[in-house]
């Protein structure tokens, strides 16, 4: 029997093939959350020219069902409960997004907003009172739905806090479920991306982005990773095989 049938090759070859496979459901996982994102990127663009509906308090704890829709609700933002939307581009920038809960006004509920986009250096817990809004106020956005961690995909990274704290402050997906247990009130099972006003300052943030500038996220790149990763496997694995071949030969 050749060596390269052995049980400790066999064993080898067995975990080469898994990690090939790990490697290549992880290229297509990016690559339909490419699909997803380009998707929801052309509904919001198609959302964004609807004529807003206020939010009812009769449809509240059914937002989700009202996914991609255009509404206006008002309320007060929860400043130091914000949080951080991590690994998020603008253009060629890499950023994040900053995001509030918003006390419903008239309700006991909150719905988390999506206030837009903050460049990397930005990201300080310490310095959130600097983007603080003050008062009762008016936003304008799209409904987005909720979004957890895939349980058919172990390697997908999780929402945990940083060593030394106990609140996760820096979120890799809006998992409002996960969010809810460090808030105090209840939050609706969907959030808000607000749309940006007519006179925007380009200077100001956080940003909130018009659904013509959504940018597709970092999943390409991703995907081409995993794959160039899988294909230098094979590369590599196949020279260790015809290695071990040419010694047989001789």
């Amino acid at each position: 029997m050749h060596r390269l049938l052995s049980p400790g090759w066999l064993a080898k070859h067995a975990f080469a093939l898994l990690i090939f496979i790990a490697f290549l459901r992880l290229g297509f996982w990016q690559l339909d959350r490419l699909a997803e994102r380009r998707a929801a990127n052309a509904v919001m663009l198609q959302s964004f020219y609807q004529n807003p509906t206020p939010l009812s308090t009769d449809e509240m704890t059914a937002l989700d069902d009202h996914t991609f829709e255009s509404i206006i609700v008002r309320g007060t933002f929860d400043n130091g409960e914000s949080i951080f939307l991590r690994n998020q581009s603008f253009g060629e920038n890499d950023g994040v997004h900053l995001l509030t809960p918003l006390r419903i006004k008239g309700s006991p509920y909150a719905v988390l907003v999506d206030r837009g986009w903050m460049p990397q250096g930005f990201a300080d817990v310490n310095h959130l009172d600097e983007y603080a809004v003050s008062g009762e106020i008016e936003v304008r956005g799209v409904v987005l739905p909720s979004n957890s961690r895939p349980a058919d995909k172990p390697l997908a990274g999780k929402d945990l806090p940083l060593p030394g704290q106990t609140r996760i402050q820096a979120w890799l997906r809006v998992d409002i479920p996960l969010i809810q247990r460090q808030l105090p009130y209840p939050l609706l099972p969907a959030y808000i991306q607000q749309l940006p006003p007519e006179n925007l300052d380009p200077n100001v943030y956080p940003r909130p982005i018009a659904p013509e500038h959504l940018d597709e996220g970092p999943h390409l790149g991703y995907a081409l990773q995993w794959f160039t990763f899988a294909a230098i496997l094979v590369i590599v694995y196949g020279l260790l095989i015809w290695s071990e071949l040419q010694k047989s030969t001789k």
